[in-house]
Protein backbone atom coordinates (compact mmCIF):
# COMPACT_ATOMS: atom_id res chain seq x y z
CA UNK A 1 0.00 0.00 0.00
CA UNK A 2 0.71 3.52 -0.33
CA UNK A 3 1.58 5.96 2.64
CA UNK A 4 -1.87 7.95 1.49
CA UNK A 5 -3.72 4.62 1.71
CA UNK A 6 -2.02 3.49 4.63
CA UNK A 7 -2.78 6.68 6.55
CA UNK A 8 -5.10 6.57 9.75
CA UNK A 9 -6.89 10.30 10.36
CA UNK A 10 -7.93 10.92 13.95
CA UNK A 11 -9.15 14.31 14.86
CA UNK A 12 -10.92 15.96 17.24
CA UNK A 13 -13.41 19.05 17.53
CA UNK A 14 -15.28 20.48 20.65
CA UNK A 15 -16.86 17.25 21.26
CA UNK A 16 -16.39 14.79 18.44
CA UNK A 17 -13.79 12.76 16.90
CA UNK A 18 -13.70 12.09 13.23
CA UNK A 19 -11.46 9.10 11.78
CA UNK A 20 -10.63 8.00 8.25
CA UNK A 21 -8.59 4.86 6.31
CA UNK A 22 -6.72 6.12 4.10
CA UNK A 23 -6.18 9.57 1.97
CA UNK A 24 -8.81 10.11 -0.75
CA UNK A 25 -8.63 11.53 -4.17
CA UNK A 26 -10.93 13.58 -3.99
CA UNK A 27 -11.26 14.08 -0.40
CA UNK A 28 -13.92 12.24 1.45
CA UNK A 29 -15.70 12.75 4.58
CA UNK A 30 -15.04 10.61 7.17
CA UNK A 31 -15.90 7.07 8.10
CA UNK A 32 -16.51 7.70 11.21
CA UNK A 33 -17.62 10.11 13.33
CA UNK A 34 -18.41 9.40 17.31
CA UNK A 35 -19.18 11.49 20.40
CA UNK A 36 -16.11 12.01 22.21
CA UNK A 37 -18.27 11.55 25.36
CA UNK A 38 -17.63 8.83 27.82
CA UNK A 39 -19.36 7.20 30.10
CA UNK A 40 -17.65 4.99 33.15
CA UNK A 41 -19.01 2.15 35.04
CA UNK A 42 -18.38 1.29 38.63
CA UNK A 43 -15.74 -1.11 37.60
CA UNK A 44 -13.41 1.13 35.82
CA UNK A 45 -14.95 0.25 32.33
CA UNK A 46 -15.11 3.05 29.60
CA UNK A 47 -18.10 2.94 27.49
CA UNK A 48 -17.98 4.68 23.88
CA UNK A 49 -20.40 5.27 21.12
CA UNK A 50 -22.98 2.89 20.76
CA UNK A 51 -22.68 1.26 23.88
CA UNK A 52 -22.62 4.13 25.46
CA UNK A 53 -26.01 5.20 24.39
CA UNK A 54 -27.47 1.59 25.02
CA UNK A 55 -26.13 1.79 28.41
CA UNK A 56 -27.79 4.97 28.87
CA UNK A 57 -31.28 3.57 27.71
CA UNK A 58 -31.24 0.63 29.92
CA UNK A 59 -30.37 3.73 32.79
CA UNK A 60 -27.46 2.28 34.30
CA UNK A 61 -25.51 4.54 36.82
CA UNK A 62 -22.62 5.74 34.66
CA UNK A 63 -20.45 8.46 35.05
CA UNK A 64 -20.53 10.78 31.92
CA UNK A 65 -18.18 13.48 30.46
CA UNK A 66 -16.13 14.46 27.54
CA UNK A 67 -12.24 12.88 27.23
CA UNK A 68 -11.26 16.73 27.02
CA UNK A 69 -12.89 19.83 28.06
CA UNK A 70 -12.32 23.28 28.03
CA UNK A 71 -9.07 22.62 25.91
CA UNK A 72 -7.96 20.32 28.26
CA UNK A 73 -7.37 16.52 28.21
CA UNK A 74 -9.35 15.70 31.62
CA UNK A 75 -9.21 11.61 31.19
CA UNK A 76 -6.10 9.99 29.60
CA UNK A 77 -7.83 6.64 29.94
CA UNK A 78 -10.82 7.73 28.39
CA UNK A 79 -9.20 9.12 25.56
CA UNK A 80 -7.10 6.10 24.97
CA UNK A 81 -10.58 4.12 25.31
CA UNK A 82 -11.75 6.46 22.03
CA UNK A 83 -8.85 5.53 19.92
CA UNK A 84 -9.20 2.26 21.09
CA UNK A 85 -12.58 2.23 19.77
CA UNK A 86 -11.70 3.71 16.65
CA UNK A 87 -9.32 0.88 15.95
CA UNK A 88 -11.68 -1.55 16.77
CA UNK A 89 -13.96 -0.42 14.11
CA UNK A 90 -11.09 -0.29 11.47
CA UNK A 91 -10.53 -3.75 12.61
CA UNK A 92 -6.69 -2.58 12.68
CA UNK A 93 -4.82 -4.91 15.04
CA UNK A 94 -2.28 -3.47 16.62
CA UNK A 95 0.44 -6.43 16.83
CA UNK A 96 0.38 -5.47 13.03
CA UNK A 97 -0.57 -2.43 12.46
CA UNK A 98 1.06 -0.41 9.45
CA UNK A 99 -0.96 2.72 9.63
CA UNK A 100 0.68 5.85 9.51
CA UNK A 101 -1.84 7.75 11.79
CA UNK A 102 -2.41 11.87 11.82
CA UNK A 103 -4.10 12.92 15.01
CA UNK A 104 -5.52 16.08 15.86
CA UNK A 105 -5.92 17.50 19.15
CA UNK A 106 -7.56 20.57 20.04
CA UNK A 107 -5.28 24.01 20.88
CA UNK A 108 -3.09 24.75 22.51
CA UNK A 109 -1.21 21.71 22.32
CA UNK A 110 0.76 21.45 25.93
CA UNK A 111 4.04 19.27 25.44
CA UNK A 112 2.86 17.04 28.37
CA UNK A 113 -0.11 16.17 26.22
CA UNK A 114 2.39 15.81 22.64
CA UNK A 115 4.57 13.39 24.67
CA UNK A 116 1.62 11.67 26.32
CA UNK A 117 -0.19 11.06 22.77
CA UNK A 118 3.04 9.74 21.30
CA UNK A 119 3.31 7.44 24.03
CA UNK A 120 0.07 5.69 23.53
CA UNK A 121 0.21 5.15 19.78
CA UNK A 122 3.54 3.89 19.66
CA UNK A 123 3.56 1.91 23.02
CA UNK A 124 -0.16 0.72 23.05
CA UNK A 125 -1.12 0.89 19.34
CA UNK A 126 2.26 0.51 17.32
CA UNK A 127 2.01 3.01 15.03
CA UNK A 128 5.03 3.05 12.15
CA UNK A 129 4.51 7.08 12.16
CA UNK A 130 2.73 9.87 13.36
CA UNK A 131 2.14 13.21 13.05
CA UNK A 132 0.35 15.51 15.94
CA UNK A 133 -1.43 18.80 14.50
CA UNK A 134 -3.49 21.21 16.63
CA UNK A 135 -6.92 21.41 15.23
CA UNK A 136 -7.18 25.28 14.94
CA UNK A 137 -4.01 24.80 12.29
CA UNK A 138 -5.52 21.83 10.41
CA UNK A 139 -9.01 24.09 10.13
CA UNK A 140 -7.15 26.57 8.67
CA UNK A 141 -5.56 24.22 6.52
CA UNK A 142 -8.82 23.22 4.92
CA UNK A 143 -9.48 27.20 4.10
CA UNK A 144 -6.07 27.38 2.50
CA UNK A 145 -5.36 30.28 4.13
CA UNK A 146 -2.14 30.60 6.82
CA UNK A 147 -3.69 33.89 8.68
CA UNK A 148 -7.67 33.49 10.79
CA UNK A 149 -9.89 33.60 13.39
CA UNK A 150 -10.44 30.16 14.14
CA UNK A 151 -13.84 29.67 15.59
CA UNK A 152 -15.33 26.22 17.25
CA UNK A 153 -19.09 26.08 18.33
CA UNK A 154 -19.64 22.46 19.72
CA UNK A 155 -22.26 20.99 22.00
CA UNK A 156 -21.08 22.41 24.66
CA UNK A 157 -18.36 24.91 24.04
CA UNK A 158 -17.00 27.57 22.12
CA UNK A 159 -13.19 28.25 21.51
CA UNK A 160 -11.84 31.02 19.09
CA UNK A 161 -7.94 31.38 19.07
CA UNK A 162 -5.77 33.16 16.44
CA UNK A 163 -3.83 31.29 13.30
CA UNK A 164 -0.87 33.95 12.11
CA UNK A 165 1.64 32.65 9.80
CA UNK A 166 0.59 28.99 9.51
CA UNK A 167 1.30 28.94 13.58
CA UNK A 168 -1.16 28.91 16.24
CA UNK A 169 -1.04 31.42 18.63
CA UNK A 170 -1.63 29.84 22.39
CA UNK A 171 -1.93 33.06 24.08
CA UNK A 172 -5.11 34.41 21.94
CA UNK A 173 -7.09 31.69 22.89
CA UNK A 174 -10.73 31.77 24.46
CA UNK A 175 -13.05 29.51 25.83
CA UNK A 176 -16.89 30.13 26.45
CA UNK A 177 -18.95 27.41 27.70
CA UNK A 178 -21.76 27.88 25.38
CA UNK A 179 -22.88 25.42 22.84
CA UNK A 180 -25.62 23.98 20.94
CA UNK A 181 -26.66 22.09 24.53
CA UNK A 182 -27.54 25.76 25.77
CA UNK A 183 -29.67 26.61 22.26
CA UNK A 184 -31.82 23.11 23.35
CA UNK A 185 -32.25 24.13 26.84
CA UNK A 186 -33.42 27.63 25.24
CA UNK A 187 -35.81 26.40 22.94
CA UNK A 188 -37.17 24.29 25.38
CA UNK A 189 -38.14 26.78 27.35
CA UNK A 190 -39.87 29.01 24.43
CA UNK A 191 -42.04 25.71 23.28
CA UNK A 192 -42.66 25.51 26.83
CA UNK A 193 -44.30 29.39 26.37
CA UNK A 194 -45.77 28.80 22.92
CA UNK A 195 -49.79 28.11 23.67
CA UNK A 196 -50.04 25.73 20.13
CA UNK A 197 -46.93 23.72 21.28
CA UNK A 198 -48.54 23.45 24.87
CA UNK A 199 -52.04 22.71 23.72
CA UNK A 200 -50.81 19.78 21.47
CA UNK A 201 -48.23 18.47 24.58
CA UNK A 202 -51.31 18.34 26.87
CA UNK A 203 -52.65 14.95 26.54
CA UNK A 204 -48.88 13.64 26.91
CA UNK A 205 -48.55 15.18 30.81
CA UNK A 206 -48.04 12.13 32.65
CA UNK A 207 -46.78 12.23 36.80
CA UNK A 208 -43.37 11.38 35.70
CA UNK A 209 -43.64 13.48 32.35
CA UNK A 210 -44.39 17.12 33.23
CA UNK A 211 -44.53 19.74 30.30
CA UNK A 212 -40.83 20.84 30.50
CA UNK A 213 -39.80 17.13 29.96
CA UNK A 214 -41.96 16.98 27.08
CA UNK A 215 -40.55 20.25 25.22
CA UNK A 216 -37.03 19.71 26.10
CA UNK A 217 -37.67 16.00 24.46
CA UNK A 218 -39.66 18.22 21.14
CA UNK A 219 -36.95 20.84 21.00
CA UNK A 220 -33.93 17.20 20.79
CA UNK A 221 -36.63 15.94 18.09
CA UNK A 222 -36.73 19.10 16.51
CA UNK A 223 -33.03 19.61 16.43
CA UNK A 224 -31.91 15.80 15.09
CA UNK A 225 -35.20 16.02 11.84
CA UNK A 226 -32.94 19.14 11.12
CA UNK A 227 -36.49 21.70 11.86
CA UNK A 228 -34.32 24.52 12.86
CA UNK A 229 -33.99 27.24 10.83
CA UNK A 230 -31.54 30.64 11.75
CA UNK A 231 -33.12 33.70 10.09
CA UNK A 232 -31.14 36.78 9.73
CA UNK A 233 -31.60 39.29 12.56
CA UNK A 234 -34.39 42.23 11.99
CA UNK A 235 -31.22 44.53 13.28
CA UNK A 236 -30.07 44.65 9.73
CA UNK A 237 -29.79 47.95 8.63
CA UNK A 238 -32.53 47.86 5.74
CA UNK A 239 -33.99 45.23 7.41
CA UNK A 240 -37.75 44.89 8.59
CA UNK A 241 -38.19 48.53 8.94
CA UNK A 242 -41.20 49.11 10.75
CA UNK A 243 -44.09 49.84 7.96
CA UNK A 244 -44.69 53.36 7.88
CA UNK A 245 -46.48 53.96 4.24
CA UNK A 246 -49.69 53.19 2.99
CA UNK A 247 -50.96 49.94 2.29
CA UNK A 248 -50.40 50.24 -1.49
CA UNK A 249 -46.76 50.55 -2.78
CA UNK A 250 -46.17 52.31 -6.66
CA UNK A 251 -43.56 50.42 -7.51
CA UNK A 252 -43.31 52.08 -11.38
CA UNK A 253 -42.91 55.34 -9.62
CA UNK A 254 -40.44 53.72 -7.23
CA UNK A 255 -38.40 52.84 -10.56
CA UNK A 256 -39.17 55.93 -12.47
CA UNK A 257 -37.52 57.97 -9.39
CA UNK A 258 -34.56 56.06 -9.32
CA UNK A 259 -35.84 54.03 -5.79
CA UNK A 260 -35.01 50.58 -6.07
CA UNK A 261 -34.08 49.96 -3.08
CA UNK A 262 -37.58 51.26 -1.56
CA UNK A 263 -38.75 48.05 -3.90
CA UNK A 264 -36.78 45.38 -2.14
CA UNK A 265 -37.94 47.14 1.22
CA UNK A 266 -41.42 46.96 0.93
CA UNK A 267 -41.15 43.45 -0.55
CA UNK A 268 -39.21 42.45 2.72
CA UNK A 269 -41.47 44.33 5.01
CA UNK A 270 -44.74 42.01 3.23
CA UNK A 271 -43.16 38.85 3.57
CA UNK A 272 -42.63 39.53 7.47
CA UNK A 273 -46.58 40.47 7.54
CA UNK A 274 -47.52 37.71 5.85
CA UNK A 275 -46.43 35.05 7.94
CA UNK A 276 -48.87 32.18 6.77
CA UNK A 277 -49.07 28.70 7.61
CA UNK A 278 -45.38 27.86 5.58
CA UNK A 279 -44.00 29.21 8.89
CA UNK A 280 -45.75 26.29 10.97
CA UNK A 281 -44.12 22.89 10.75
CA UNK A 282 -46.54 19.68 12.33
CA UNK A 283 -44.18 17.57 14.15
CA UNK A 284 -44.07 14.21 14.88
CA UNK A 285 -43.66 13.60 18.77
CA UNK A 286 -44.52 10.38 20.39
CA UNK A 287 -47.62 9.63 18.17
CA UNK A 288 -49.56 12.81 17.98
CA UNK A 289 -48.37 16.14 15.49
CA UNK A 290 -47.28 19.29 17.36
CA UNK A 291 -47.41 22.38 15.09
CA UNK A 292 -44.22 24.38 15.63
CA UNK A 293 -43.81 28.01 14.41
CA UNK A 294 -41.47 30.63 13.82
CA UNK A 295 -40.33 30.04 17.41
CA UNK A 296 -37.85 27.44 16.17
CA UNK A 297 -35.46 30.42 14.48
CA UNK A 298 -34.44 31.57 18.13
CA UNK A 299 -33.47 28.26 19.05
CA UNK A 300 -29.43 30.27 18.73
CA UNK A 301 -30.33 33.27 20.52
CA UNK A 302 -27.93 32.44 23.80
CA UNK A 303 -24.80 32.13 21.30
CA UNK A 304 -25.60 35.85 21.04
CA UNK A 305 -27.28 36.31 24.22
CA UNK A 306 -25.89 34.44 26.85
CA UNK A 307 -27.95 36.29 29.52
CA UNK A 308 -30.98 34.66 28.55
CA UNK A 309 -30.00 31.31 29.95
CA UNK A 310 -31.28 33.19 33.36
CA UNK A 311 -34.36 33.21 32.33
CA UNK A 312 -35.01 29.92 32.00
CA UNK A 313 -37.31 28.19 34.30
CA UNK A 314 -38.11 24.74 33.36
CA UNK A 315 -39.60 22.19 35.68
CA UNK A 316 -36.73 19.62 35.56
CA UNK A 317 -33.37 19.66 35.96
CA UNK A 318 -30.84 21.72 33.60
CA UNK A 319 -28.14 20.20 31.80
CA UNK A 320 -24.95 19.60 33.85
CA UNK A 321 -23.59 22.22 30.38
CA UNK A 322 -26.30 25.00 31.45
CA UNK A 323 -25.17 24.55 35.31
CA UNK A 324 -21.40 25.08 34.40
CA UNK A 325 -22.37 28.18 31.69
CA UNK A 326 -24.20 29.92 34.48
CA UNK A 327 -21.92 29.15 37.09
CA UNK A 328 -19.60 31.03 34.99
CA UNK A 329 -21.56 34.19 34.49
CA UNK A 330 -22.32 34.32 38.06
CA UNK A 331 -19.41 33.61 39.75
CA UNK A 332 -16.65 34.65 36.72
CA UNK A 333 -13.17 32.43 36.29
CA UNK A 334 -12.27 30.47 33.83
CA UNK A 335 -13.68 28.81 31.33
CA UNK A 336 -16.18 32.15 30.79
CA UNK A 337 -19.41 32.28 29.83
CA UNK A 338 -19.58 35.38 26.97
CA UNK A 339 -21.13 35.20 23.60
CA UNK A 340 -19.52 34.12 20.61
CA UNK A 341 -19.07 37.42 19.08
CA UNK A 342 -17.39 38.60 22.04
CA UNK A 343 -15.21 35.35 22.71
CA UNK A 344 -14.08 36.23 19.09
CA UNK A 345 -13.12 40.12 19.74
CA UNK A 346 -11.48 38.95 22.50
CA UNK A 347 -9.16 36.42 21.06
CA UNK A 348 -8.80 39.20 18.08
CA UNK A 349 -7.67 42.23 21.15
CA UNK A 350 -5.04 39.64 22.12
CA UNK A 351 -2.74 39.58 19.11
CA UNK A 352 -0.05 41.75 18.45
CA UNK A 353 1.03 43.67 17.20
CA UNK A 354 -1.78 45.28 15.90
CA UNK A 355 -1.97 45.49 12.62
CA UNK A 356 -1.87 41.91 12.22
CA UNK A 357 -5.49 42.17 13.50
CA UNK A 358 -6.87 43.47 10.34
CA UNK A 359 -6.15 40.10 7.78
CA UNK A 360 -7.28 38.37 10.88
CA UNK A 361 -10.87 39.85 11.11
CA UNK A 362 -11.18 39.22 6.74
CA UNK A 363 -10.63 35.36 7.45
CA UNK A 364 -12.91 34.07 10.35
CA UNK A 365 -12.75 30.53 10.05
CA UNK A 366 -16.30 29.08 11.65
CA UNK A 367 -16.22 24.92 11.98
CA UNK A 368 -17.85 22.76 14.65
CA UNK A 369 -21.32 21.15 15.58
CA UNK A 370 -23.57 24.27 15.11
CA UNK A 371 -22.41 25.45 11.54
CA UNK A 372 -24.90 22.34 10.25
CA UNK A 373 -27.50 25.10 11.21
CA UNK A 374 -27.42 27.36 8.16
CA UNK A 375 -27.97 30.75 8.64
CA UNK A 376 -25.38 30.77 11.75
CA UNK A 377 -22.61 32.15 10.53
CA UNK A 378 -24.39 35.37 8.80
CA UNK A 379 -26.09 36.34 12.00
CA UNK A 380 -22.47 35.96 13.56
CA UNK A 381 -21.09 38.18 10.92
CA UNK A 382 -23.94 40.47 11.68
CA UNK A 383 -22.88 40.83 15.52
CA UNK A 384 -19.56 41.18 14.66
CA UNK A 385 -20.06 43.97 12.79
CA UNK A 386 -19.97 46.24 16.24
CA UNK A 387 -16.00 45.49 16.29
CA UNK A 388 -15.46 47.39 13.12
CA UNK A 389 -14.28 50.96 13.42
CA UNK A 390 -16.45 52.77 10.57
CA UNK A 391 -15.13 56.36 11.62
CA UNK A 392 -11.90 57.48 10.52
CA UNK A 393 -9.18 58.94 13.21
CA UNK A 394 -7.92 62.46 13.22
CA UNK A 395 -4.81 61.43 11.69
CA UNK A 396 -6.55 59.33 9.00
CA UNK A 397 -8.88 62.22 8.22
CA UNK A 398 -5.81 64.56 7.98
CA UNK A 399 -4.01 62.21 5.78
CA UNK A 400 -6.99 61.15 3.54
CA UNK A 401 -6.76 57.96 4.30
CA UNK A 402 -8.45 55.05 6.19
CA UNK A 403 -6.00 54.17 9.31
CA UNK A 404 -4.35 50.75 8.17
CA UNK A 405 -4.22 49.89 11.59
CA UNK A 406 -8.01 49.47 12.06
CA UNK A 407 -10.06 46.70 11.23
CA UNK A 408 -13.00 48.16 8.86
CA UNK A 409 -14.39 44.25 7.52
CA UNK A 410 -15.27 41.21 8.40
CA UNK A 411 -15.44 38.36 6.52
CA UNK A 412 -16.44 33.92 7.26
CA UNK A 413 -14.55 32.06 4.63
CA UNK A 414 -16.32 29.09 3.24
CA UNK A 415 -15.12 25.92 2.08
CA UNK A 416 -13.20 26.09 -1.29
CA UNK A 417 -15.87 24.57 -4.13
CA UNK A 418 -12.99 21.85 -5.28
CA UNK A 419 -13.64 20.15 -2.26
CA UNK A 420 -17.59 19.18 -3.31
CA UNK A 421 -17.50 16.40 -0.22
CA UNK A 422 -17.17 19.46 1.78
CA UNK A 423 -19.26 22.23 0.61
CA UNK A 424 -22.22 22.30 2.81
CA UNK A 425 -20.47 20.53 5.68
CA UNK A 426 -18.49 23.19 7.39
CA UNK A 427 -18.49 20.95 10.82
CA UNK A 428 -16.35 18.73 8.88
CA UNK A 429 -13.53 21.62 8.20
CA UNK A 430 -11.00 20.10 10.88
CA UNK A 431 -11.08 16.38 9.14
CA UNK A 432 -10.72 17.86 5.52
CA UNK A 433 -7.59 19.91 6.66
CA UNK A 434 -5.82 16.70 8.31
CA UNK A 435 -6.41 15.58 4.62
CA UNK A 436 -4.27 17.55 3.34
CA UNK A 437 -1.78 18.07 6.21
CA UNK A 438 -1.23 14.44 6.49
CA UNK A 439 -0.87 14.24 2.62
CA UNK A 440 2.01 17.09 3.01
CA UNK A 441 3.66 15.18 5.68
CA UNK A 442 3.73 12.01 5.28
CA UNK A 443 4.60 12.48 1.81
CA UNK A 444 7.95 13.99 2.55
CA UNK A 445 10.73 12.31 2.66
CA UNK A 446 12.89 14.11 4.75
CA UNK A 447 10.39 13.12 7.75
CA UNK A 448 11.23 16.34 9.55
CA UNK A 449 7.00 16.64 10.28
CA UNK A 450 6.11 13.55 11.60
CA UNK A 451 8.27 10.64 14.27
CA UNK A 452 8.95 7.56 13.07
CA UNK A 453 9.11 4.43 15.41
CA UNK A 454 12.60 4.45 14.87
CA UNK A 455 13.00 8.08 16.14
CA UNK A 456 10.78 7.53 19.10
CA UNK A 457 13.19 4.18 20.11
CA UNK A 458 15.96 6.23 19.94
CA UNK A 459 14.48 9.59 22.00
CA UNK A 460 11.42 8.54 24.06
CA UNK A 461 8.02 10.75 23.81
CA UNK A 462 10.09 13.66 24.50
CA UNK A 463 10.87 13.80 20.54
CA UNK A 464 7.02 14.11 19.93
CA UNK A 465 7.31 17.39 21.19
CA UNK A 466 10.06 18.57 18.71
CA UNK A 467 7.65 17.65 15.43
CA UNK A 468 8.50 20.12 12.44
CA UNK A 469 11.45 21.46 14.53
CA UNK A 470 13.83 20.14 12.03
Amino acid sequence: MTREASTLLIVHDAQRVFAGLGIQDPFGPPDIIVSARFGKKKDGTYLIGSSLTDAEANGEQLHIRYAIENGQIEDWQALKALWNYILKEFKIDPAQNSYFTMVGLPMPLPREAAERTAQIFFEEFNTPALSIGEVPLLTAYAIGVLNALVVDIGAEETSAVAVSDCAVLPTTAVMSKLGSAHCTWWLAYLLTQDTAVTTALQPLVQADMNMSKLAYGLAQVLIAEHQIRIEVSSDLPGMNEPDTEEASFDVAAALVEGRERDIVGQRQRNASQNHTAEDVIHVQFRGIQVPVGRVRNRFHEPLLRPQLLERIKLDMPAPPAVMQALYARQVGGEPICVSVPAAIGMAARKVQPIERRVLLWENVVVSGSMTSFQGLVPELLQALTSYMINEQTETAQVAGEPNAQQPRNVRALKVPEYFPAFKDSPDLLPYLGANIYAKLVFNDMSGRNYISKLQYNDGGPSVAFAIGSG
